[in-house]
């Protein structure tokens, strides 16, 4: 080996270790002493009671930045992030706790792709300053953090002194175990008048031309001004700028989000570089020499609706509960809302959301269940009333006012309502479509298991076993229900089950789980209906001992 490169590494290893001290002995960047900081012997692992003071950074010359790139490991029983001292920035996040379709696989929400923005990066509009800031070698104050139930906190400090423009820059980032929330500090001096705090471009989303399938959302999202809005990744051109007071920024897929709050007002900026890069940013003013302090809370990980709803900026509405054909829609929200939490608290203590799903199931059934009938009894009010519909029918064919006229009369005078067997089935459309809103964007749905083959209640049956069930149930109950159809028109009617067969079959299994406990609840109720009630039914509707109706225009005994 090259004796000059022994001695070169010699020379480095010596102003590596003598740095610090002599840093310390000169008062340049005096490292920070946050009240309560302690650290373990036993386990190097960083410990502080509270959040630390905001970094001081002294004005001067600027001093010899590091010459090598240095990565801190930070691992949480929750996720596991790489912060890279270049740009010091978010290098790669991934959760313990989440895997892709394989089940192994953790999901990443950063991956620190090539060519990409980091996260937590820092912008400004002189381009030369702006790529120094992003590029350049951060000295960091820290290392690997390991927490657990014993280490709770932790903390990370890059700092940065721009030697060309004097501008002095630091970010303190403070992680909490079992928590995905991340506080961050950054402190400014002779700083550009404004700077951008980026999310980065690498945030993990699948594919940004999908609007999240069939529900909910994929994209950009702000909050300002107490208005949600959704920036169209396709309709993005430049950059989009929100003003007002800005509670938050973000990037989301379906499941995860990377989310920006500030604690003062701000502007926020949503751009697209490239089709899959996507950014959002936070923009701060800076007092130019003076040194100026910003506070951003960062949530970087699942749309946990409790987490996500702790944070009291209105982030959960970022799970849309709403959605209905196209677009977002109140009163689907107002039963969704509560239909989640009603799930949330069976399976609190079942432990199966499989489970769950039928115990909602026969509660919403047991709420409709005077409706339901109440829709049984019309229906056969109108089976005896058939024959002497059609007796109308004939004899009035040419004169259809008379027709209608004569028509109302028979239901008036035999207190049956035509529209009566219509009424549960429209009520409980829009629990179908919140309860389908709750399966396909809740997170806490996502690869909860059933039983047996069924090991992931918001995707569809592999072996199509429910939806087939579904479709049987479907055709008993038909042929229990009494009808008013002519016989071909039955027939036809009996294509039902099979159509939503083949519908039900892409459909997440916690819904065909639902409709299959709700066809099998309506025809237990229909069969109690006609066991005890449909004889006390058949009097009262007029019947006549030899079980023939009456003749049009008689008066029921």
């Amino acid at each position: 080996m090259d004796k000059r490169f022994i001695l070169f590494l010699f020379l480095a290893f010596a102003i590596m270790i003598a740095y610090p001290f002599f840093i310390e002995r000169l008062g340049l960047f005096p490292p920070p002493q946050p009240p309560g900081q302690t650290e373990r012997s036993d386990d190097k692992k960083t410990t502080i009671s509270k959040p630390a003071e905001p970094v001081q950074i002294p004005t001067g010359q600027a001093e010899p930045g590091p010459i090598e790139e240095k990565t801190v490991l930070v691992e949480t029983t929750l996720y596991r992030a790489v912060f890279t001292s270049r740009g010091g920035a978010l290098a790669r996040l991934e959760l313990k706790n989440h895997t892709g379709p394989d089940r192994k696989t953790r999901i990443k929400l950063y991956e620190g792709s090539p060519g990409t923005l980091p996260a937590f990066s820092i912008q400004t509009a002189d381009a030369g300053l702006n790529d120094r800031l992003e590029r350049g070698l951060y000295s960091v104050e820290g290392r690997d953090i390991m927490l657990d139930e014993r280490t709770q906190t932790g903390q990370i400090l890059f700092r940065f002194l721009d030697p060309a423009s004097g501008a002095q820059i630091s970010k303190r980032f403070v992680f909490s175990n079992d928590d995905y929330r991340i506080s961050l500090d950054i402190e400014t001096a002779a700083f550009p008048d404004r700077y951008r705090f980026s999310l980065g471009t690498d945030f993990g989303i699948t594919d940004w031309g999908q609007q999240g399938g069939f529900v909910g959302f994929i994209g950009p999202m702000t909050l300002s001004d107490g208005e949600l809005t959704q920036d169209k990744p396709d309709k993005i051109e430049g950059e989009i700028r929100h003003e007002g007071q800005v509670a938050w920024t973000a990037l989301q897929d379906k499941y995860f989000i990377a989310a920006a709050i500030p604690t003062k007002a701000v502007a926020a900026i949503v751009s697209r570089a490239l089709p899959k890069e996507m950014n959002a940013a936070l923009e701060f003013e800076s007092a130019g020499s003076g040194p100026v302090v910003h506070h951003v809370l960062l949530y970087t990980g699942p749309k946990e609706h409790r987490r996500l709803l702790s944070l009291g900026v209105r982030l959960e509405e970022t799970v849309d509960f709403g959605w209905f054909i196209y677009g977002s829609w109140a009163i689907v929200r107002f039963i969704a809302q509560p239909l989640f939490h009603v799930l949330q608290f069976f399976h609190g203590f079942t432990g199966n959301y499989g489970v769950a799903i039928i115990l909602l199931t026969v509660g919403v059934r047991v709420v409709f269940i005077p409706l339901s009938h109440k829709s049984y009894r019309s229906m056969k009010d109108m089976q005896v009333l058939q024959p002497q519909l059609q007796v109308l029918q004939k004899k009035h064919k040419d004169d259809k006012p008379r027709l209608q006229r004569e028509m109302m009369e028979l239901y008036q005078k035999n207190k049956a309502n035509p529209l009566g067997g219509c009424l549960p089935m429209l009520l409980q459309i829009p629990v179908f479509v919140a309860l389908f809103n709750v399966l396909y964007t809740t997170i806490e749905i996502r690869q909860a298991p059933f039983a047996l083959w069924v090991q992931d209640l918001s995707d569809k049956d592999p072996y199509f076993v429910l939806p087939i069930l579904m479709g049987l149930t479907m055709f008993i109950q038909q042929k229990m229900q009494p009808t008013t159809m002519d016989p071909l028109q039955a027939k036809l009617f009996l294509m039902m089950p099979v159509l939503m067969t083949f519908l039900f079959l892409n459909f997440s299994s916690g819904l065909v789980l639902y409709m299959l406990t709700n066809n099998v609840l309506t025809i237990g109720q229909q069969y109690f209906t006609m066991k005890y009630f449909e004889k006390p039914h058949e009097k009262a509707s007029g019947k006549t001992e030899s079980g023939k109706p009456p003749a049009p225009g008689r008066e029921k005994s």
